[in-house]
């Protein structure tokens, strides 16, 4: 595995138990598919507060980061 992949795997490690169901899903079936310019875009995402996260994720609010919103969605799809 890519130095990449093993950061965004690190950092997809949450505080908020939702979040690491979501991310540990995310992580076994999208991951290995992601470009590298995608898991930058990941790693900048992941950057956000889990809260704040967790509302995109959970559909509460829309992401409002539109380099963002496929993540989210394929975050959310998991």
């Amino acid at each position: 595995m890519s130095a990449l992949k093993e950061r965004v795997k690190w950092r997809t490690r949450r505080g908020l138990l939702e979040l690491d169901i979501y991310f540990t899903r995310f992580n076994q079936t999208q991951l290995d598919g992601l470009s590298d310019s995608e898991l930058e875009t990941l790693l900048d995402l992941l950057e956000t507060d889990d809260i704040e996260l967790w509302n995109w994720v959970g559909g509460r609010e829309e992401c409002p980061v539109e380099e963002w919103k496929g993540l989210v969605a394929a975050i959310r799809r998991s």
